[in-house]
Order: structure tokens, then C-alpha cells, then sequence
């Protein structure tokens, strides 16, 4: 490994998206290695669907690597490569909604479909709606707070692992999810919720 490759093996995340920016690809490689197998479990989580995930992880990096120059230093880069996948990821759910999808046996790919151990299609609007609500309380909250969030409660990262993942104290991991919390329970109450 040579001088420059060991720099760039060491750099931290902000100054790798600076270097995608700049279309460097070795620096895009060490951030996929860096992030690849987190930013899949967010989208796994989103879609439920692990081949729609990984074409999702796919389209992530390449979303990155063409809008590397649109991060404004606002927040940490793994954050707003998360957001970059958590957009695609709710896109994707939108498409799904917009038009149905069919297995290769042809029958439809709907959630709203009936089928005997689902839940009533009541409970299924319902659980949707609560998920909207979620989705948009998150969407209010600080970016740093809401990776810390989404890394604990949708991949069930613990405060160490996640503070590994983001490279940041574990002190302050455990300050925004605190606060990120706090923030989503004052959101959700607003909204109607106990």
C-alpha cells in the first residue's frame, strides 16, 4: 500500500465524500466498505425485502457517487449517506404503493391483499398511517439524532456499535438518542398520540 492509499485508508468520512466528489473511486470503495452492510440493514428494515434492498444499497453508492458535491458539511457524512438510502428506500415503498408488483407466478405482490394469517386490512391502513406519522416525526427531527435513531431502533445497533459506525463518542451517541427520543415523543404527542 502506498503513502497516499494509507492516507486515504485513514481519512475520515467527510474527507472520503470529498474525494467521491472530486471522482476519486477509491475513496467511494472505502466508504462502501465502511458503510455498505449498515446502510443495507436501514433499507432492509424500510423494504422487507432483501433482493429489493441490495439493488437499493447498489443505487445508494451510485447516488453517492454522482452527488458527492451536494453534501454541505451539515452533519456527518455516514449521515447523510444513511439519508441518501433512507430516500431511496421510501421512494421505492411509494413505487411499490403507485403500481402492484408481480412474483414470477404472476400473482400480485400487494400488502393490502387479503391472505388468512394477515391482520384485518383496518389494522394494516392503520399500522400505515401510525408508520407515516413516524416517518415524518423522524424526518423533523436533527440529522444526528435520527441516525443515532434509526441505527438503534431499525438495525438494532447497540450505543457502542454505533458509535464505532459514526465514528463519535459514545457520550454524545448516548446524548442524541436521548434528546433524538425526547424530540420524537413531543412530535408523536402533537400528533394525537398517547
Amino acid at each position: 500500500m502506498t503513502q497516499a492509499e494509507h492516507n486515504l485508508a485513514v481519512s475520515s468520512d467527510e474527507i472520503l465524500l470529498a474525494e467521491v466528489a472530486q471522482q476519486n473511486p477509491e475513496a467511494l470503495e472505502l466508504l462502501y466498505d465502511r458503510h455498505a452492510a449498515g446502510v443495507l440493514g436501514l433499507i432492509v428494515r424500510i423494504v422487507r425485502e432483501q433482493s429489493i434492498a441490495e439493488e437499493l444499497l447498489q443505487e445508494t453508492f451510485w447516488q453517492v457517487w454522482q452527488k458527492a458535491e451536494q453534501f454541505q458539511g451539515s452533519g456527518s457524512a455516514a449521515a447523510w449517506i444513511y439519508r441518501v438510502a433512507r430516500n431511496r428506500s421510501l421512494d421505492q415503498l411509494r413505487r411499490q404503493q403507485a403500481r402492484p408488483q408481480l412474483h414470477s407466478n404472476g400473482a400480485e405482490r400487494l400488502d393490502q391483499v387479503a391472505a388468512p394469517r394477515r391482520a384485518s386490512t383496518d389494522s394494516q391502513v392503520e399500522r400505515m398511517w401510525e408508520r407515516g406519522h413516524v416517518q415524518s416525526a423522524l424526518a423533523q427531527i436533527p440529522d444526528e439524532q435520527r441516525v443515532c435513531l434509526e441505527l438503534a431502533y431499525f438495525e438494532g445497533l447497540t450505543q457502542q456499535q454505533i458509535a464505532e459506525h459514526t465514528s463519535t463518542p459514545l457520550g454524545t451517541v448516548k446524548t442524541r438518542l436521548r434528546i433524538g427520543l425526547n424530540k420524537l415523543e413531543r412530535l408523536l404527542r402533537a400528533a394525537g398520540y398517547p
